[in-house]
């Protein structure tokens, strides 16, 4: 992995390095991520590549399905095997890749023209990624945010679906969106839903594939939120989330249900992913989730 970018609020604060992922192995399905992502005092809170899942890459947007007109097996965006049925998960040679095929900068934000591409390396679907990052007061917390802004143009000459394990057979897998491996520290930590009395603590398996308009985690060391856009197609997301051995958090829209998108036409997308330093109060979290502050 190379040393990647600074991504910087507009005061100078570093909440991360952007990697375009070029020198992933293919296995992996490289493409850009965010690591390490940095909480206002500077701890990191993602991983990358770790011994379990070496694919597993920071924060960014991971898919690990998407038929394609053309393509034999679904193309893989997550990196490792695809879960195929009844077969269970086989490396198969559809491991796919994002290529950053161009970069600039516009009103503080990261802009990438990104293809994604099969594992013949022809492409199928044209983005346009806007990363950007600024610091925000909410609930006596001070949050290091980084936002996502995604346009997807399927270019492939015919329907994509996007898809998940879940929606080809195994229950609660429905892994794939905007994801964030996070650090071992995190092994242990609390999972915060949103709740009618503002914000509590859940289960691993009493959340999995359910839908919030945020979900958070907190450890002794770091608090995280990940709030998708109220505007994202598909309505609430579901979520994947896992916070024991192999922690981890996902924003899933095809988690339950495949995504179709026809020829030629558009999705758009935006997420939030907000850190904080130390274990933050649970009214912190809804504070945060409704997106009111004042950017330092």
């Amino acid at each position: 992995m190379s040393g990647g970018d600074s991504l910087s609020t507009r005061a100078g604060r570093v909440v991360g390095m952007l990697h375009e992922g070029r020198d992933e192995p293919a296995l992996h399905a490289p493409r850009p991520f965010l690591h390490p992502v940095l909480t206002p005092g500077g701890r990191t809170v993602s991983d990358c590549a770790p011994a379990d899942h070496p694919w597993h890459r920071g924060l960014g947007i991971a898919v690990s399905a998407v038929d394609v007109p053309g393509q034999e097996d679904p193309v893989n965006l997550w990196g490792g095997p695809t879960y195929s049925g009844a077969r269970g998960y086989v490396q198969l040679p559809n491991n796919g890749s994002q290529r950053v095929l161009a970069r600039r900068y516009a009103d503080d934000a990261v802009v990438q023209r990104i293809g994604w591409c099969a594992a013949d390396g022809s492409g199928f679907l044209e983005e346009e990624r806007a990363w950007s990052a600024d610091t925000l007061r909410m609930g006596g917390v001070e949050w290091s945010r980084t936002t996502v802004r995604s346009t997807w143009v399927n270019v492939s000459g015919g329907p994509l679906a996007f898809g998940s394990p879940t929606t080809a057979g195994r229950p609660n897998a429905g892994y794939g969106g905007f994801f964030l491996r996070l650090a071992p520290f995190f092994d242990g930590g609390r999972i915060i839903a949103p709740s009618a009395g503002g914000a509590g603590p859940v289960g691993e398996d009493d959340v999995m594939g359910t839908t919030h308009a945020w979900l958070g985690l907190q450890s002794a060391d770091a608090s995280v939120l990940m709030i998708p856009s109220a505007d994202n197609p598909g309505g609430p997301s579901p979520w994947f989330v896992r916070s024991s051995g192999t922690p981890m958090l996902c924003a899933a829209p095809f988690f339950h249900e495949e995504m179709h998108l026809d020829r030629d036409a558009v999705l758009r997308w935006e997420w939030s992913m907000l850190v904080a330093d130390g274990a933050v109060q649970k009214s912190a979290f809804p504070a945060a989730g409704t997106r009111i502050g004042v950017p330092a």
